[in-house]
Parts: C-alpha cells; structure tokens; sequence
C-alpha cells in the first residue's frame, strides 16, 4: 500500500501538462495495436519492457489528463493500451519487464504458453528486471497484465488500472487482416472527507480513447471485418453491433482460448464480456451507411464519462448540433456503398402504420418522473401523463413493411433505437449519426416526430428503446419488446410469454447511478399460468442499463431444464437446441428464447437476479 500510495501523491504533485515543467510525468499515447512491439530475428520475439508513470488524454491529445502507470517499450512511448505482442505459432518470444518503483513488486501475469498449464507470474522487485522465455505454440487472443500487489483484475480500478497489453498468436504464415481492441476502464472512488471533496472518476476508453475520440472505421459494402477484442478491466461489457449479427469464432481469458467451428458459433448482436474475457468476430457490412459498435450499459457510454469539453464541442454523435451526448465506449463505423443491399422478402406489399409516443408521467418513481410509451389507437391521442412501463409489445411481421411514427411529448429530446434488427441505417435511431452523408436522422425534439420505415427480415425476439440520455431516460421507462412473427404464425400469448427485465427509476438521480430492476414492469409480478406437459416458449430480455442478470427456474429441491431456442432473434442450430439446466447469465441488450414444458403438477419459482449483489424479483409458475 505504501508504493501505492506513494506514486498516486508524486503524480498529483506533478503538472498535467507534460509541456511544463521539468518534473512533469511522461505522456501515454492511445496505442491502435497495428504495430507489433519487439524485434523478430531468426523466429525470436526479443521484447524489453518497463513501467512508467504517466499522463492518459483519453480524449482528445493534450486535453485534459488523468494520471497513471503504462507499460513502455524500452526506448519508445509508454502506451495505453501497452505494447502489442503479436507473432506466429512456433516463435520463441523472449520478454524482460523493468520495475523501476524501488517501493514496490509488481506482478506480470499472462507472459507464457497458452498451452493449457497454468502460466507462472513474474514477481519483481523494486529497481530489478525480470525476464520470460517461451514458445508461443498455441494460437489465439490473449493479454498481459499487472498490478503493483496481489490484485486480480478485477481489484486493478485506479491508477495502474491500464497496466495491460494485447497478446496474438496468429497460424503459421497466416496473414494479419484482423483488428485488435483493448477496453481499458479506470475508476477513481470519490472523498468526502477532503478539505475539497472529490467526486468520483470514472474512465473508459477502446485503446486509450473514449468516444467521440476513438478511431473510425470504413469499409465497403459487402466486406468481411474481422476483430479481436480484449476486456482487462474491472468491469463487465455486453459489446453490441449496430444493424447487423456478428459470429463468435473463439471466447478465451488472458490464459486460454476456447474456438468455436462451423454452425457452433453463436451469432449475436451483442455479447456480456466479463472481466479478464476476450473474444474474435467477424461480420459482414450488408447495408451502406453509419453504424455503431458499443457498450451496452448506460454508464459506459454515457456524458458522465466526458472529462471535458474540447475547443469544437464535438463530444455528441460526431455533430455538434445533437444535445445527446456520448462518451466512452463506442466506435463509430461508416460502410461505403458498393453494389445492391440484400432485398427482404415481402410477405406484403402493405405497410402497416403505428403511432409511438414517448411520455412523462410526474412521481412514477416516488418523487421521480417516469417516461414511457404509449401508442395511440384511432384519432384521439393518449393522455399526455399516461405511459406504459414497459411500452407496449410491438408485434410485427416477418417481411411486412412498417412506418412507425414516434411522437416526443418529454421535455427532452429523444431517439428509439430498433435493437437487434437489421434494417437501413436512417431509421436504426442514433441521432446525428444514423444515416449516410448529408442525410443523418435528427433528434427528435419536443413536440416534433421522427418516421421510421423498415421490413423486418426474420422473426425473433428484440427490443425498441431510447438512444438518448439512455441513462435517464431508459432508467426512467424508454423501452419495450419488439416482437417478430412469421407472417403465416400469428402471435399466440397462451403459449408465448415474455419475461423483460428493465429500469426501475433515471439511474442519473439514483444512487450509485444505477437503477433497479422491474420484470414486466413489477417489482412483484403476477402468476404466470401454465399447463403441465404442454410446451411454453419463454422470451427472456434484458434491457436493464446497468445490471447483469440471472434467469432460472427452481422447484423446492432442483431446478428445472429448459431447451434453448434463440439467441438475439437469431434461432439456433438444431445442434445446439439441447435440454439444458434453466440457468441463463444476460447482459443490457439481450434476448433469449426457449422452450419449457412443465412435467408435474406445482408451483415453480422463476427467479430474475443480478449477477451481483443488487436485487431479486422472483415469479411463481403455477403448473395446473
């Protein structure tokens, strides 16, 4: 604790900016992982790291700084995030690591064969250089770590925090088509005890930069994107694609790598990264236009994380016109158009039309505001406080077109986001960036509208919510099920049941900015009612904006098995629709269906948590 100490008060004693003074602590630069670090010579990676205290600028360069610990070639740049290793199967990789704290041991993890064995730490001492040699025979996506004591990587939320760095090994003459992405996330508590109180400090940045500062990406249409992302952090990420399903080839750890083949890899539109998880995708840009890939919790990508204002102002959707904010982590994708978009089928040549209003309702949450939806059935409008938490079920079809009208009576502007499906990019719902140049969706002001028009191209389950202030106003009630059906299987709730998890409450005006949990917009739900031996399709949807949650189903003495059906809207593969244990891990943005048939006569307790210590909301299942 003492080096711990120690070097937080030698670098808050010394000037941000790295220009002044000669005491002034070295500059981290975002590290964009396309250069491999080290020197290779006659299939031997030799690599001489060191630790360095420094400046983070995780917004724009020479912008406001936050200070911690970076790893460094010997010789070059401390980097955020460290120092890519990359080489091919086979190549024997020599790194030696510096310690220059004399106070302190720091411990390296992750330098070794990902072979299977567990992988031995380096410990060194303050002022001492330590060496690792090994083969790297095993392919995949790894990283190195450390920490100044014996944390585990969910311990590291301050200032060595980023101490960490991508680990590739690619095939045997493989070539490097891919991008490598490191999240790092940087969390300082705050003190009231201080003479000046200190607020918390939250930092979240994709290789050392935090929206709108990330790097952007192009690509054609039709294009085959391949990425590697690592989560080293200390929090949890459910990474979510914009407009389009991604596949998973292989899920790992800073340790191992697990690959997935063939029909076997799940195809998602957004994945729950733990702590200390990896994973590589690939996907295909089908449609032309303006996409996001980002975080899907609140926080993560909220205006909370901006650490200041830049002299253009460009800290919204990437225009300076959109009062809707975003920082942290998101990466903003642009694909160019080359040829003609798939068409849709149409199962009509009618499109259906709905009316969508996004309303307040005064102390729906106590002394809060609730904001809703509601739709408007005729010519007379709703009342302006009436709302539905959560809105209502929009139940569409496979293939019909849709023109859904979404009318702002907040006070506010707004946006609804049509998550999980695949359609254009004008309508997807992300103001002043969904669209192509010269024609982007705007806010949706108070008391204007926004049409959005689309086909659905597959049934499955998803979601409609806000895309503005998600942190408030998806807290506060913004969300619903969008529900697709194939044109010739109308939707049927005797045998189709929907369990959605959301806010309970803006998370902006709670504590710890996290809002609680309701199912089926009850912190007690009813009874579902069910039918022994008869088969139950049970869609399960997470849209909580700040918790990871568990769904099972238990009697007194075990629990229950259910078969899994579908993921994100996407149906599964016979293959892997096998009875399983009723156990499901969901992050912010998830959707799964399953089917369940009740064997005996009884009650059964559906139990909806989070992961960690938050709360429980259970649902009986009475079995007749």
């Amino acid at each position: 604790m003492r080096a711990y100490l120690g070097t937080y008060l030698i670098l808050l004693s010394l000037p941000v900016n790295p220009a002044v003074g000669r005491e002034a602590p070295v500059t981290i630069v975002a590290n964009d992982n396309r250069t491999p670090a080290g020197s290779l010579r006659d299939n031997v990676l030799t690599l001489h790291l060191e630790v360095r205290d420094g400046i983070l600028y995780p917004e724009e360069d020479g912008g406001p700084g936050l200070p911690a610990l970076a790893f460094a070639e010997v010789g070059r740049d401390a980097q955020n995030p460290g120092p890519l290793i990359r080489v091919h199967a086979g190549t024997m990789v020599r790194v030696s690591v510096r310690n220059p704290f004399r106070d302190s041991v720091l411990t390296v993890h992750g330098l070794g064969d990902h072979a299977g064995a567990p992988i031995s730490a380096l410990r060194i001492p303050g002022g001492q250089t330590r060496e690792a040699r090994f083969r790297a025979s095993t392919e995949g996506t790894y990283f190195y770590w450390a920490s100044t004591g014996d944390r585990n990587i969910e311990g590291r939320r301050w200032f060595e925090s980023q101490l960490t760095g991508a680990l590739v090994v690619d095939p045997p003459g493989a070539r490097q088509d891919d991008r490598i992405f490191v999240i790092g996330v940087r969390f300082r508590e705050g003190d009231t005890t201080l003479a000046v109180p200190r607020r918390p400090q939250d930092m979240m940045v994709i290789n050392g930069k935090s929206w709108p500062h990330t790097e952007r990406f192009t690509y054609d249409q039709g294009d085959t994107v391949r990425w590697r992302w690592i989560n080293p952090s200390s929090s949890a990420h459910p990474m979510h694609l914009h407009g389009f399903y991604y596949s998973v080839a292989s899920k790992g750890t800073w340790e191992r790598e697990h690959t997935y083949d063939g029909e076997a890899r799940p195809l998602i539109v957004t994945n729950l990264m733990l702590p200390g998880e990896t994973m590589r995708v690939s996907w295909i840009p089908e449609r032309p236009g303006n996409w996001l890939f980002h975080c899907h919790f609140a926080f993560h990508v909220s205006h909370h994380l901006v650490l200041g204002r830049s002299e253009s102002g460009a800290i919204a959707h990437s225009a300076t016109t959109v009062p809707h904010r975003m920082a942290g982590l998101v990466l903003g994708i642009h694909v160019k158009p080359k040829g003609v978009s798939p068409a849709v089928p149409l199962t009509s040549r009618k499109s259906r039309s709905i009316r969508l209003l996004a309303q307040m309702s005064p102390n729906r949450f106590g002394k809060l505001t609730g904001f809703g939806y509601v739709t408007q059935e005729g010519a007379t409008e709703p009342k302006r406080d009436s709302v539905q938490i959560p809105g209502p079920m929009l139940v569409l079809k496979r293939g019909e077109p849709v023109r859904i009208t979404v009318v702002n009576h907040l006070k506010e502007t707004t946006a609804v986001h049509w998550h999980g499906i695949e359609l254009e990019s004008f309508p997807d719902g992300v103001p002043g960036w969904s669209g192509t140049p010269g024609r982007t969706m705007p806010p949706i002001a108070p008391a204007d509208s926004f049409i959005a028009e689309f086909v659905p191209p597959r049934a499955g389950t998803f979601i409609y919510h806000t895309h503005a202030n998600e942190q408030l106003q998806m807290g506060a009630g913004l969300y619903g099920t969008l529900l697709v059906v194939p044109a010739d299987k109308p939707y049927d709730p005797e045998y189709d049941k929907v369990i959605i998890v959301g806010g309970a409450g803006p998370a902006d005006s709670l504590p710890n900015f996290e809002s609680p949990g309701l199912v089926n917009g009850s912190t007690a739900p009813p009874p579902l009612e069910l039918k022994m031996g008869k088969t139950y399709r049970l869609r399960m949807i997470n849209i909580n904006p700040d918790w990871r949650v568990i769904f099972s189903i238990t009697s007194d003495s075990a629990m229950a098995t259910w078969r899994p059906m579908a993921m994100d809207g996407a149906d599964l593969p016979l293959s892997q629709r096998k009875v399983a244990p009723a156990w499901l891990l969901t992050g912010p943005g998830q959707t799964a269906d399953v089917e369940f048939t009740p064997a005996v006569r009884g009650e059964l307790r559906l139990e909806i948590k989070t992961m960690i210590a938050g709360w429980i909301i259970p649902m009986t299942l009475r079995v007749r």
